[in-house]
């Protein structure tokens, strides 16, 4: 193998290696299990979880978990992420975790609610989930000048980006946001975001 493979669904988490694949002019492959081939042992092996992304290494081994995949890019690939310790450098950190660990997390509660409790649960579940999201969303709201670092667009905007595309409430998301709206306007329109999404397999 001399190319990265990405396990993943269209138009979902493994948008985020293809962002900073793309972003790094770096090649790849990519492929989009169904749920019964997530479910088997071979996949299993990859990822307990048997969820996506999967990055299998061009050494020939996998990694799982979108921060993780995030970390080994950035590190592989310097222009994405700050490099240098010091506050700018803790400050990519702390965003690019708060949004992989729970943000990303919320989102999934939204939208694969069946995975943490009982049906008559559900509203409550979706409410807290969205209450939790709305909150950060009004301090990234803040953070952003008009990236999350400043004019630099690093991994942590693919990021941000990605999970704004699955807010099942957009307009509400970016009502009285201007900041925010502005930020998903103009990643909509980076050449690699549009790259990426025409490439996405649609449903047919």
């Amino acid at each position: 193998m001399t190319d990265y493979h990405i396990y993943g669904r269209p138009f979902a988490g493994s948008l985020i290696a293809e962002f900073l694949f793309t972003a790094a002019d770096c090649p790849y492959t990519i492929s989009f299990p169904d749920e019964t081939e997530r479910k088997t042992a071979q996949f299993l092996a990859k990822n307990p979880t048997g969820r996506i992304p999967v990055l299998v290494c061009p050494e020939g081994h996998s990694m799982f978990e979108s921060l993780a995949i995030v970390h080994h890019i950035t590190e592989r690939f310097d222009e994405l992420a700050p490099t240098a310790s010091g506050a700018e450098r803790d400050r990519y950190l702390s965003l690019i975790t708060l949004l992989a660990t729970t943000v990303y997390p919320a989102y999934h509660r939204q939208h694969h609610t069946r995975y943490y409790g009982l049906e008559d649960g559900f509203d409550g579940i979706k409410a807290k989930a969205r209450e939790m999201n709305d909150t950060l969303f009004d301090y990234l709201e803040d953070q952003l000048s008009p990236y999350l670092l400043g004019q630099t667009v690093c991994a942590a905007d693919f990021y941000l980006y990605m999970l704004t595309r699955w807010d099942p409430q957009k307009d509400q998301m970016l009502a009285n946001r201007p900041k925010l709206a502005a930020f998903c306007d103009q990643m909509r329109g980076h050449n690699v975001v549009e790259t990426v999404l025409a490439k996405q397999p649609r449903k047919k």
